[in-house]
């Protein structure tokens, strides 16, 4: 794990937090990010690591999913997380 994992692997914030509140089931907050990886899978754990280093989240039922290759090696992921906001 690199010391600074955003800087490191180019990572940014690409969309606002949607929030989503139903009348049944668990709250979650899913926003989109973009990150440099070899692969799909790669960008979800970099994107998964680097908010558990530099964030106080509770990633414990987060998904991360990597929607597209937006440049060679540059991928957009989806990360959603459970919880109350």
């Amino acid at each position: 794990m690199p010391a600074d994992p955003e800087a490191a692997w180019n990572g940014e914030r690409v969309g606002d937090t949607v929030f989503d509140r139903p009348d049944y089931g668990s709250p979650s907050a899913t926003t989109t990010f973009e990150i440099d990886a070899a692969g799909g899978v790669e960008a979800e754990l970099r994107v998964l690591a680097w908010i558990d280093h530099s964030y106080e989240d509770d990633l414990r039922e987060a998904t991360a999913t990597a929607v597209r290759e937006v440049s060679p090696n540059r991928w957009q992921v989806s990360l959603r997380i459970l919880g109350e906001f």
